[in-house]
């Protein structure tokens, strides 16, 4: 990478932190004035029980939400746009000091960053349950970037990640233990000459990884597995016997019966759909920028694990925290929809590896040219 062209680079993130703003703004216009009702649901609801109006019916799973909203609404709000607006204003700023600690962008750094910001302002920067969980990477992404080593970095993560698990959402505990596990998986990976048999080799160590933790499971706590391997059953029944359910619904292959193989096999299957959703194309056209957002994501996943022996080690855990988030949210996310809302509140731990990932690639480009 040349002079020019490190400058260049440069301009587009000075240009991105400008385009954020406008960004933001247009993705709250977007979502106030021309997305159907259904997006709004989970922040009407929790209006209602807010206000107390019972124009929605009260659901418990949301009070604990609701109360910690309540917590922090020092601005006495009482609307869902109201908090839109204000979460919308406070947490782009956010994104806007995270996005301002990369030096340099190329192009594709730049439309992944404001489509981030948009999705961000679309589903997670509202009166609902993603404006808690972006919080938690918050935490994580600040761990990470704390001056220490990169074990005490890990176990900080992972601790976080256990934390979420006793207040927020009690299956996140699996996402602490698998990070503890991604993370020596990765460890082995980073020593090798990469090539693309040992990613392949990677990726199946990892599915190895979640059945052992499973069959563990299931002698450890045999109430958590069971529910844990009926989760997506009970999704599908709900769609297919009552007619429920979103359209973008993520339905298991094989119903999985409480079998272990079953559950593996329809695990595999669904985790390849949800990191690559080309069947979202053949629902609806609407459904391509969700198909574009996650590509993305594949990429710069595919980018970090080739250039993984060049990674520096805050990147790894980085890497190894959104995998084991990953390989986690792949045994409950109901549909789509949601895999999208709660995908875009790990941005400030992604953005570590959408940032860095190619860097490497062209250092080794700028260095093979001029040998």
């Amino acid at each position: 990478m040349n002079l020019e062209e490190q400058k260049k680079r440069k301009q587009n993130r000075d240009a991105t932190l400008i385009l954020i703003i406008p960004t933001a703004i247009l993705a709250k216009i977007v979502f106030h004035l021309f997305l159907p009702g259904k997006y709004f649901y989970d922040s009407w609801r929790m209006e209602s029980m807010l206000t107390g109006d019972d124009r929605m019916e009260a659901w418990s799973g949301y009070q604990d939400a609701l109360n910690f909203h309540k917590s922090i609404n020092f601005l006495n709000l009482n609307t869902a746009v109201q908090f839109s607006i204000w979460y919308g204003f406070v947490m782009t700023i956010i994104i806007m000091i995270i996005v301002s600690r990369t030096k340099e962008m190329n192009n594709s750094q730049v439309f992944f960053t404001l489509m981030a910001v948009g999705v961000l302002n679309i589903y997670v920067f509202l009166l609902n349950k993603e404006m808690i969980q972006i919080l938690y990477f918050l935490a994580i992404y600040i761990v990470i970037c704390l001056p220490i080593n990169s074990i005490l970095k890990l176990l900080g993560c992972a601790g976080v990640f256990y934390w979420e698990s006793l207040n927020f959402r009690s299956y996140y505990i699996i996402m602490a233990a698998l990070t503890i596990g991604t993370f020596i998986i990765f460890s082995w990976l980073r020593k090798r000459k990469i090539t693309k048999m040992h990613i392949i080799m990677t990726i199946i160590a990892c599915f190895i990884m979640v059945f052992v933790f499973f069959y563990a499971s299931s002698y450890i706590a045999p109430k958590d597995y069971k529910d844990a391997l009926s989760a997506r059953d009970g999704t599908t029944e709900t769609i297919d016997s009552q007619g429920e359910g979103a359209a973008s619904a993520i339905r298991n292959p094989i119903k999985v019966n409480g079998n272990l193989g079953t559950f593996m096999f329809d695990y595999v299957i669904n985790s390849v759909r949800m990191m690559f959703p080309i069947e979202l194309l053949f629902k609806s056209p609407g459904y391509a920028p969700f198909f574009i957002y996650q590509v993305l994501i594949l990429m710069y996943v595919f980018k970090a694990l080739k250039n993984i022996n060049k990674l520096d080690k805050k990147v790894l855990v980085a890497l190894s925290c959104f995998i084991a988030y990953f390989l986690g949210s792949v045994v409950f996310e109901p549909d789509f929809g949601s895999w999208v809302r709660h995908e875009a509140t790990t941005f400030p731990l992604f953005q570590l590896l959408a940032y860095n990932s190619d860097n490497y690639e062209d250092k080794i480009e700028y260095e093979t040219a001029n040998l």
